[in-house]
C-alpha cells in the first residue's frame, strides 16, 4: 500500500465512515506498531497487544487530526510513542520486567530465546528515548527526519540520543563477549 493509498483509506474513513477502511489501515501497521511495543516493553507480549489496541482506538478517534503533512506511518508511530509515554509516565512503581518470564507467542528453540533475552538484556540498559530511537531508525528502517518527527526531537537531540544508545550497546555487548560476525 502506497502514501495515495493510505490518503484513500484514509478519507474512505472520515467521509463515509468506512470501517473496512480503517481495518485495512491496521492489518497494514499493526505488525510495525506491535513490534515496536515488543521491544520498547522488552518482550511483554500482553501489555504491547494492549498498548498497540490503544494506539489504534485513538488513531481512530483523532484520524480527522492527520493533515497529511507526513506520512500516515509517521503520525501512526508517533501517536504509539506517545502512548508508551504515557503508560510510563503513569506507572506508579517502576516495575522492572521479567525477562525469564517474558510472554513469548510460540515455542522458540532455546538458543533463539536465550539470543532474544540478550538483546532485551542490552535494551533495558538504555533509556525509553533512546531505545525508541534505536528501535525506529534500526528496526522499523526509519530516516534520522522521520524518527525526528516521531519523537517530537530535534534531528541534532535524535543523533545524540543516537550516538549515546550505540555506545552503551557496544559497551554491554562487548563485555557480554559478543563479537562481531557471531
Amino acid at each position: 500500500m502506497s502514501r495515495n493509498e493510505d490518503i484513500l483509506l484514509i478519507t474512505k474513513c472520515l467521509l463515509n465512515d468506512d470501517r473496512r477502511a480503517y481495518t485495512r489501515l491496521i492489518d497494514k501497521y499493526h505488525p510495525q506498531i506491535k513490534r515496536f511495543f515488543l521491544n520498547q516493553t522488552l518482550g511483554n507480549v500482553m501489555l504491547s497487544d494492549d498498548l498497540a489496541q490503544e494506539t489504534f482506538i485513538k488513531a481512530y478517534i483523532y484520524l480527522r487530526s492527520f493533515k497529511g503533512l507526513s506520512t500516515f506511518s509517521t503520525w501512526i508511530f508517533r501517536i504509539a510513542y506517545n502512548v508508551f509515554y504515557d503508560f510510563i509516565r503513569n506507572q506508579k512503581n517502576t516495575e522492572d520486567y521479567d525477562l525469564e518470564v517474558a510472554g513469548f507467542e510460540y515455542v522458540q528453540s532455546s538458543e533463539k530465546i536465550a539470543r532474544e533475552i540478550d538483546i532485551y538484556r542490552a535494551m533495558q540498559i538504555l533509556k525509553p528515548e533512546e531505545r525508541a530511537i534505536v528501535q525506529l531508525y534500526y528496526l522499523e528502517d526509519m530516516a534520522l527526519t522521520k524518527v525526528s518527527e516521531v519523537m517530537d526531537m530535534p534531528s541534532g537531540t535524535v543523533k545524540s540520543h543516537l550516538s549515546r544508545a550505540r555506545q552503551k550497546l557496544n559497551i554491554y555487548l562487548e563485555k557480554e563477549n559478543y563479537r562481531y560476525g557471531e
